[in-house]
């Protein structure tokens, strides 16, 4: 009668070590409620210029977290400036939001980006170089 339990305990031991080692690391995040989560990683932006409506062009931005405020993304490349450069957003919900900061000398943006799915944002946002001031839209897919 012992060893029949104890082959049942050494069985039962067994299967829930090989379940749970079959979790994804991912899964086992702690900070998952963060809003942040989703918008982390390489995004490809597909530009348009409002004003003509073509002059379409692509590019990366990266977005990582913000390591000195847990409601802020970091923009790698925002507004096409340069992978030296990156705008701050705030993040609410499903937007980032873009206040008017000058990214680099004489090089300013704000605007805002709307999550649509998990791989899609819709952009709207404003770029001053100098004394030009262009209006953009641009999809972003990941």
């Amino acid at each position: 009668m012992y060893a029949r339990y104890l082959k049942s305990f050494a069985l039962f031991a067994f299967l829930l070590g090989i379940m749970v080692s079959c979790v994804p690391e991912g899964d086992l995040d702690p900070d998952s409620d963060d809003d942040r989560d989703k918008f982390i990683g390489t995004w490809r932006f597909d530009e348009t210029k409002i004003s003509r409506g073509v002059d379409a062009i692509n590019y990366t931005v990266t977005i990582s977290y913000d390591p000195g405020n847990t409601a802020q993304v970091l923009l790698r490349n925002f507004a096409n400036v340069g992978g030296s450069y990156s705008a701050y957003g705030i993040v609410t919900n499903n937007r980032i939001t873009v206040p008017s900061q000058e990214i680099t000398t004489g090089f300013q943006v704000s605007g805002s980006g709307t999550m649509s799915d998990l791989s899609t944002m819709n952009w709207e946002y404003t770029i001053i170089a100098g004394s030009d001031m262009e209006s953009f839209t641009a999809v972003a897919t990941k």
